[in-house]
């Protein structure tokens, strides 16, 4: 007997219908009044951006390094970043992020705050455009001013929308001696977490740069006394320009943190810091029940021969330490039980093409259809306002 065929269309498959066909973000309109939420919900953004324009880096870099400061510059195919003299971004890639970077509440609080209210959205946490293509910047000197710039600026956009728009700083992560004096000041600016690059990449020396390494617990001594989450955010390493890579490519990002939360988890950085909290930024919250789930099969089945010894079980450090974001994910959604609702927090992702925009309202409706009301509010921002402090 031939099996029945299974319809696999688009409007089937997508987490939102109102994502089918939707188009650029410059192009959508924007989901107003409409959909209400139950009494007491607040819609706060987990994981939103925010692109660099005008002096974000000349006036705050020391004059002995001011050619080297980094600039963002609109060309006829996008905005752009020019380090002396040579743009960073291939045309391809200038190109596509056009389709979003276009929008004026891209880089005007103004816009910004005008979009927010339409879709219902109280408050967003930023990160950063462009400034993560610079994590291999070779001067070293010129590399710490470029992240600290954008650090001062960055607070200083949020100054405009205070009780709005909240900032997420990046650390030195490269240089032990400057490991507490970066953090504290991301501190001192006010901004709400602290980021690093998926892959850190080097030391100085040449030696590779492990997260889970002892040689790295000075560093997570300081953002554990920061009392700052922690971040990781998915985007490092676009490349778009082979046959069938631009799919690939979103594939092999939103594939989940398996190695980073692994590292950290396995090398005993929760042992040793265990005020530290860690967000899985952007990559959904699917990959997480995999995750925990073949992380203490691994405990059970190696854990005589694994160094360090843990005090707990794999995910007894996910649910005491860790969270995850998503903007829309109908299958991690059904699989809350194993993830925890407490462990997730909603974003709008404003403005790429995978963001919300023109359908947030009906994102953050999911979330109330997918589990209780309690949680829903959670998720979609109770939890992100206590992890990071923006109450």
């Amino acid at each position: 007997m031939a099996s029945a065929r299974v319809d696999h269309t688009p409007s089937t498959r997508v987490s939102i219908p109102e994502m089918v066909g939707i188009g650029f973000p410059c192009d959508r309109e924007l989901q107003r009044d409409s959909l209400p939420f139950p009494a007491g919900t607040r819609l706060i953004s987990s994981d939103s951006h925010w692109l660099e324009t005008g002096d974000v880096w000349t006036s705050r870099f020391p004059e002995h390094l001011r050619d080297k400061a980094p600039k963002v510059v609109r060309t006829p195919k996008g905005w752009n970043i020019e380090v002396g003299g040579r743009m960073r971004f291939p045309d391809i890639i200038t190109e596509a992020q056009d389709t979003f970077e276009c929008l004026p509440g891209m880089s005007e609080v103004e816009a910004r705050l005008a979009d927010l209210d339409a879709e219902g959205v109280e408050k967003e946490l930023l990160f950063p455009q462009k400034v993560l293509s610079l994590i291999r910047e070779a001067d070293l000197e010129a590399r710490a001013w470029v992240f600290r710039g954008y650090n001062q600026y960055i607070a200083s956009i949020c100054a405009q929308a205070p009780d709005r728009l909240y900032g997420v700083g990046i650390a030195n992560f490269w240089d032990p001696d400057a490991f507490e004096s970066s953090i504290e000041e991301i501190r001192a600016l006010g901004l709400k977490a602290i980021m690093a690059p998926i892959m850190p990449g080097q030391r100085p020396d040449g030696t590779d740069i492990l997260y889970a390494s002892p040689e790295m617990d000075p560093f997570w001594s300081a953002v554990e006394k920061s009392v700052l989450p922690f971040c990781f955010h998915i985007g490092e390493a676009v490349k778009i320009d082979s046959f069938g890579g631009l799919g690939a490519h979103f594939l092999s990002q939103t594939g989940g943190f398996r190695l980073n939360w692994g590292a950290l988890t396995f090398g005993g950085v929760f042992d040793r810091h265990p005020a530290l909290k860690v967000v899985f930024v952007e990559a959904g919250i699917n990959w997480v029940a995999g995750a925990i789930q073949d992380a203490d099969l691994a405990y059970e089945a190696f854990h005589p021969l694994m160094t360090p010894q843990l005090r707990h079980t794999p995910s007894w450090y996910w649910f005491n330490h860790c969270y995850a974001t998503f903007m829309t994910d109908a299958a991690g959604l059904a699989l809350l039980d194993f993830i925890g609702a407490d462990r997730v927090m909603w974003s709008t992702d404003y403005p790429h093409n995978e963001s919300t925009v023109g359908y947030t309202r009906s994102a953050a409706h999911a979330v109330f259809a997918a589990t209780s009301e309690d949680n829903a509010k959670k998720i979609v921002g109770e939890t992100a306002l206590d992890v990071f402090d923006m109450r």
